[in-house]
C-alpha cells in the first residue's frame, strides 16, 4: 500500500519538479542573419549577432524570472529585431538614434504551468515610438532601448516583479 502511495505521489508532483529543475525562462532566436537590423556595425558577422542575442537573452531570462507567476515557465522565441536608430548611408559604424527610428522586436511566447498546461501564449510585435522620452541620454548601456522595450512587455503581459510586491509589506 505504501509503495502505491509513493508511486501516486511521485506521479502527482513530477510536473512541478520538472518545472522547478528547468530554468524559469528559456529564450531562443530564429535565424539571426534574417533579422531586420541586429548589428552594431555596417557589415556585421555572425559573432556580432550572437553577442547581441546573448545580451537580450540574459536580460530576458533574468527579468522574466522576476515577473512570471510561481510554478510557471516562460518560453520565448524572438523572431525579429530592428534596433533603435539607423546607420547613415556612407557612415562608418555610427548608429544615429532619432525618434523616427524606434526599436522593434517580434516574439512568440508560451507560459507553461507546472502541470504542463498552457497558461498563456501568443505572438507580439513590440514597438515604442516614445523610446527616447524615458531614457537618459547619458546612459551608454548596450541595447538599452531594446531592453526597455522587453521590460515594458514583461510589465504589461505578466505580474509586477516579485521583489516589488514584497518590498512594501
Amino acid at each position: 500500500m505504501t509503495r502505491l502511495r509513493n508511486v501516486l505521489l511521485a506521479a502527482l508532483f513530477a510536473p512541478a519538479l520538472a518545472i522547478a529543475a528547468d530554468p524559469p525562462v528559456v529564450v531562443k532566436f530564429t535565424d539571426l542573419s534574417k533579422f531586420s537590423d541586429f548589428r552594431n556595425s555596417v557589415a556585421p558577422g555572425p559573432r556580432e549577432r550572437e553577442g547581441l542575442a546573448g545580451i537580450l537573452q540574459r536580460y530576458l531570462e533574468r527579468e522574466g524570472a522576476e515577473r512570471i507567476p510561481p510554478n510557471t515557465r516562460l518560453l520565448v522565441t524572438i523572431t525579429d529585431v530592428d534596433m533603435a536608430g539607423e546607420f547613415r548611408l556612407g557612415s562608418s559604424d555610427v548608429r544615429v538614434i532619432r525618434e523616427i527610428y524606434p526599436p522593434r522586436i517580434e516574439l512568440d511566447f508560451k507560459l507553461v504551468r507546472a502541470d504542463g498546461g498552457t497558461e498563456k501564449e501568443g505572438h507580439r510585435e513590440l514597438r515604442d515610438s516614445t523610446f527616447m522620452w524615458g531614457s537618459s541620454p547619458m546612459s551608454n548601456e548596450s541595447m538599452r532601448y531594446e531592453k526597455e522595450l522587453l521590460d515594458g512587455w514583461l510589465r504589461r503581459e505578466f505580474a509586477p516583479p516579485k521583489r516589488s510586491a514584497n518590498a512594501n509589506r
